[in-house]
């Protein structure tokens, strides 16, 4: 008689208190620091672009915070952030005077955006090359600091991280939008070579003749 393997019954999910996974995110992040700094040299552009993530996804939450079914004030949210509501609705909210308002498929989606998602803002909020001066997907005038629209800010680093989850939808990018995705190429410095400005033709040099006095100079 063959003997039953006994059951193994699954030990119910303790819940997880935010503080307690706070502490537990940010061990992580520490060990991370010091696997790094013990000489992996090329992990630390990975541990850099995770201050973006972060920004990334605190994005993600105010706007769900906002615009979901919590409908919290902004004055809420900042004194959460402990900050003042116009700082937070600043760096977190839309800007009607230069356009580049968060995009609403990620309002909507929240924390739950798909891969799909995050290719098609992508693409709706990529400046193209050569660069526009506005953000073609909401309107955000680019300075020469700011190289990309609050949402475009918000979906390259989340795009990125998730980029192998879902390759289907990743290669619907075209070549340059995959290259300025992972960091390849120039295109980033885009707004730097928008607003250089062009350098005015010198006045015309005056050459003197044989008895010193100034002469107009001729072009053959």
């Amino acid at each position: 008689m063959t003997a039953r393997k006994p059951v193994r019954r699954k030990r119910p999910a303790q819940p997880v208190e935010n503080a307690k996974f706070d502490g537990f995110v940010r061990r992580i992040l520490k060990a991370y620091g010091r696997r790094v700094s013990a000489g992996d040299i090329e992990a630390l552009a990975s541990l850099a672009r995770l201050s973006s993530d972060v920004d990334a996804v605190v994005r993600l939450a105010v706007a769900e915070l906002k615009n979901g079914p919590y409908k919290y004030s902004w004055q809420e949210i900042a004194d959460r952030l402990g900050t003042s509501r116009q700082a937070a609705q600043m760096r977190y909210g839309d800007k009607p005077s230069t356009g580049g308002g968060l995009d609403r498929r990620l309002v909507e989606a929240g924390m739950t955006v798909t891969v799909p998602t995050l290719v098609n803002v992508f693409q709706d909020h990529w400046p193209g090359v050569p660069a526009a001066s506005v953000c073609p997907g909401c309107g955000f005038r680019y300075t020469d600091k700011t190289i990309d629209c609050p949402t475009l800010a918000t979906v390259r680093p989340l795009l990125y991280r998730r980029r192998n989850e879902d390759q289907r939808a990743v290669n619907q990018l075209t070549r340059d939008q995959t290259d300025d995705l992972h960091g390849r190429n120039k295109t980033r410095k885009r707004a730097a070579a928008r607003q250089t400005p062009v350098t005015p033709p010198s006045a015309p040099r005056a050459i003197p003749d044989l008895f010193g006095q100034p002469a107009k100079e001729t072009v053959s």
